[in-house]
């Protein structure tokens, strides 16, 4: 009756109008064995029988008639089965193994592989409750859960000798509704040769039959594709001796004794492993540029590279750059990920068929999302409901393996699912609610965004009044550091959310996210954004707005080293806010270019700027203003040798930041006035500063700053002869300024690493990096470090015998500082002409040169250039033979050097001694 069997099943196939694949494709059973069966040429096994009924939708009817076509004539004992109760082995002895054939294509899973296994040996104790080992799979659809429990199963068959059962649940199959547990069981208890007649109809009484003809077995199941806790329960055995491995797109929570294995996708080694065998031996050349990002482009997901890999398989002309070139095109990556029986899309489909209906409007709604994440609030206002809700719909999204949660409270989509939810977000609603939910997201951003400013603007700005309406949920970001992390967890959407926006939204969320932007960066991002906004303020009239972003921008230009453009800018600003009368907007624009004229060296001009400023500041009771422009006059005060006007307005500043709470500034300041006490040789004061400023730096995350802070620290310790200290603390700033794409901080690290090798003899590294620093400084137009660096290449030329061209270095470099009014500057300039002098035109040239650093040192309130003048005044007099003159010299060089505490004091001590003692060869 076998062939009876065969023809029934093609009649009621052909009936469906399907082909022995799809027919496959629905039951589980392989085309080769269907193909087998029709024939006659093989008896069905029972629970084929009804998993082929099943598959077909048959009727009670017609599923009775394919029964007993399959059971006529067959053995009263089944030829597979487990042993009974009693111990007795099926009559033909051989173990009932149910798995589907296992893969030579897979790849990886070694460490979730080894867990697996592992629980064959719990399997004959049981639990810790002394219940069934059950380990539960889940994972997203398409990351290999079936493949890994059937490969594991087929390792495992040697300790389950009573027998391996398999059964497709259904759970996410496109076409086929969820076996339910009722059926599941029958299915379960035919194939282990319980005749259907002797099938109890109640679930329960099933539930427990089943249970007792697995009782003192050592039976494997494999429970694929589950859809809830409720449709494998029934299904467990009662005692221990089995193992069930059960897989589920959905994390079964409920089954508590569960040892459970998420399974994420393939790491890069793993992809690119599983891509080379599927494509075939030799198919992908070793080590192809174009792998790395096919696997990127494939989301390391075993059923995308499985198709991306029988493409190149099967098409021999495809190449994988051609391949690659193809998936770049986000619209059509999913369409491109399919084949004649596996479509990545239909698999994210039937996932989200699978949810209730707020999970699919809020999985169609995170689609809106403009960046890379999202959290609860940004759920809430996409949808209009509660914070809780919004973080229920979530947690049950990551249980069905939707969305993923790379970090505490924050969720985003697999990138192929990300493209699955778009496509789907485009088309779930009308139009209207779509703009609505887009509206309350923007909106929660743009009014967080504005609510972040009091914290983290480091500078007094005119701010626009809110117009953004108050979101229902938002979160309460009550001081910096709760302001710095929502910041920085949403810089992403934030940014992205620029795009396509409104000119009004444009305008509003630069505005919002400047400060935060000038302090973190990207500051090219952070510029094509406050460009964009500039120019839509201007389209619609909004001259403040306008005048805003002009100043945004030229901050961000300022950050980059960009002087020129910059002062531009905030030209610009300040003539638009004189137009208006906004006496704020004046004042905040005269610093803004004040900053430009002291980093272009024009010092004087930034004085004047800095007083204007500070005037409005004070007439308009802006206490956080009147604290920038005293930094900022202080600053230039500093640049022309004005220490003691620098020191007072410095400690104003300080003051008046720690008064409004504005610890950045505050910082900054002291940053600034450890300076001012470097250069009068207080540098014991200088380092409490510098270290004060640091710690300050630090809690704030501002790393610009810490770099700042770092070089400082490294020019000072370079002045008190800790070379490695000081080295340590450029090469800091360094990293930093590069990490920032700060320019003008890179080339001062290098210049001043440049000086450090110099005076530690390395004259081949010190010229390389002096000439570094050259370079860096002529290619952002930075004049003022490009002429500062003037003197010390003039020194390097000296070290190595070009005298000629140090001479000419040192007298540009002196015209320069002349021109500019740093007369401590031309100081230490003409100390170092003077030193050339003495080599080349001998010490009494040298000795006029020296007296002449003196004066200028004197004058420009350096007491540290005034000793090495003293020192070098002495030289020139021992040179001379004039001992009496040199000892006198030289003891007051002494003198000042320990009043510094600086390194030079003890080499200058003990010269003096042997002078002192009159033995001038010592």
């Amino acid at each position: 009756m076998a062939a009876g069997f065969g023809v029934l099943l093609r009649e009621y196939r052909v009936r469906a109008g399907w082909t022995q694949e799809e027919l496959a494709e629905r039951s589980g059973i392989s085309p080769h064995a269907i193909s087998v069966l029709e024939s006659g040429r093989r008896r069905p096994r029972l629970s084929s029988v009804a998993w082929l009924a099943t598959a077909l939708g048959l009727d009670a009817t017609a599923r009775e008639q394919l029964i007993e076509a399959a059971t006529a004539e067959r053995p009263s004992a089944p030829v597979r089965s487990v042993q009974d109760r009693a111990g007795s082995t099926a009559a033909a002895g051989v173990t009932l193994c149910q798995l589907p054939s296992d893969t030579r294509l897979f790849t990886g899973r070694k460490e979730e592989l080894d867990r697996l296994l592992a629980l064959t040996e719990a399997a004959p104790g049981g639990s810790d409750a002394g219940m069934v080992v059950i380990s539960a799979i889940d994972g997203m659809g398409g990351v290999g859960k079936s493949a890994l429990a059937v490969h594991a199963a087929h390792r495992m068959r040697a300790s389950f000798p009573d027998g391996q059962l398999f059964i497709d649940l259904h759970g996410h199959t496109a076409g086929l509704a969820p076996v339910s547990a009722e059926d599941a069981l029958e299915r379960l208890l035919l194939s282990l040769g319980v005749p259907p007649q002797s099938v109890p109809q109640d679930l329960g009484a099933r539930a427990g039959f089943f249970r007792a003809r697995l009782a003192d077995t050592r039976t494997l199941i494999v429970l694929d594709n589950a859809v809830s806790t409720a449709q494998v329960r029934p299904l467990l055995p009662g005692t221990p001796g089995c193992l069930v491995l059960v897989t589920s797109r959905r994390r079964l929570t409920g089954l508590d004794d569960a040892h459970s294995l998420a399974l994420d996708t393939l790491g890069p080694g793993e992809a690119a492993a599983l891509l080379h065998k599927v494509a075939g031996a030799g198919r992908i050349p070793a080590d192809h540029p174009a792998t790395g990002e096919l696997v990127a482009l494939c989301g390391h997901l075993p059923l995308a590279l499985r198709i991306a890999a029988a493409r190149l398989r099967h098409r021999r002309a495809l190449r994988i750059e051609d391949l690659v070139e193809e998936l770049r095109d986000e619209r059509d990556r999913l369409d491109r990920l399919s084949d004649e029986d596996r479509d990545l899309a239909a698999v994210f489909e039937t996932s989200f068929t699978a949810l209730p209906e707020p999970e699919q409007q809020l999985f169609s709604r995170l689609a809106l999302v403009p960046g890379p994440d999202f959290d609860a609030y940004a759920a809430a206002n996409l949808t209009g409901s509660d914070l809780r809700t919004a973080e229920r719909l979530l947690e049950s999204l990551l249980d069905h393996h939707l969305v993923m949660e790379h970090t505490p409270g924050r969720y985003r989509f697999h990138d192929l699912v990300g493209l699955y939810a778009r496509a789907r977000g485009g088309s779930a609603g009308d139009d209207r609610e779509r703009e609505a939910a887009l509206a309350r997201l923007l909106d929660f951003y743009q009014h967080s965004a504005a609510g972040t400013d009091q914290y983290v603007g480091q500078y007094s700005r005119p701010t626009p009044a809110p117009t953004t309406p108050v979101p229902a949920v938002a979160p309460r970001l009550s001081d910096r550091a709760q302001a710095l992390a929502w910041l920085r967890a949403e810089h992403g959407n934030l940014l992205a959310a620029a795009t396509g926006m409104s000119p009004t939204r444009v305008i509003a969320l630069s505005a919002s996210v400047a400060p935060f932007l000038l302090q973190d960066g990207p500051w090219r991002q952070a510029a094509d954004l406050h460009r964009a906004a500039a120019a839509a303020a201007r389209e619609t009239g909004d001259r403040h707005g306008e005048a805003g972003a002009l100043g945004d921008l030229g901050r961000v230009r300022h950050a980059l080293a960009e002087f020129k453009d910059a002062g531009e800018l905030h030209e610009q600003a300040l003539a638009v806010y004189q137009e208006l009368g906004d006496r704020h907007g004046e004042a905040c624009a005269l610093e803004d270019v004040a900053r430009i004229r002291y980093m272009l060296g024009e010092f004087r001009t930034a004085h004047g700027l800095h007083e204007r400023a500070l005037a409005i500041y004070q007439e308009l009771g802006d206490r956080h203003g009147e604290a920038h422009a005293l930094w900022g006059l202080g600053r230039a005060r500093n640049a022309t040798g004005e220490y003691e006007t620098a020191a007072d307005a410095l400690e104003r500043a300080v003051a008046a930041f720690t008064s409004v709470g504005k610890r950045l500034g505050e910082a900054n300041a002291r940053w600034d006035l450890s300076r001012v006490r470097r250069a009068t040789g207080d540098h014991a004061g200088s380092v409490d500063l510098l270290e004060e400023a640091l710690t300050i730096m630090q809690e704030l995350g501002n790393r610009h700053g810490v770099a700042n802070v770092l070089w400082s620290l490294g020019q000072l310790r370079a002045v008190v002869g800790d070379h490695t200290a000081a080295a340590d603390a450029f090469e800091q700033a360094l990293a930093i300024y590069v990490d920032l794409g700060k320019p003008d901080g890179e080339a001062y690290c290098l210049k001043d690493l440049g000086r450090l090798h110099l005076a530690t003899g390395d004259v081949a590294g010190a010229t390389d990096l002096l000439e570094r620093a050259l370079t860096v400084f002529r290619a952002h137009d930075l004049r003022y470090g490009e002429l500062n660096m003037l003197h010390d290449l003039g020194r390097a030329r000296q070290a190595s015998g070009e005298t000629t061209a140090a001479a000419a270095l040192f007298e540009q470099s002196r015209a320069f500082q002349r021109e500019y009014g740093d007369q401590a500057g031309e100081a230490e300039v003409v100390l170092s002409a003077a030193s050339l002098a003495v080599d080349t035109h001998g010490p009494q040239a040298g000795r006029a040169l020296y007296q002449e650093a003196r004066q200028l040192a004197r004058e420009g309130n350096s007491r540290l250039i005034e000793a090495k003048a003293l020192e070098g005044v002495a030289r020139c007099a021992e040179l001379a033979g004039d001992r009496d003159a040199a000892t006198a010299e030289l003891r007051q060089a002494v003198d000042l050097y320990r009043g510094l505490g600086v390194a030079e004091a003890e080499p200058a001590a003990a010269r003096l001694a042997v002078l002192e003692s009159g033995d001038l060869h010592g």
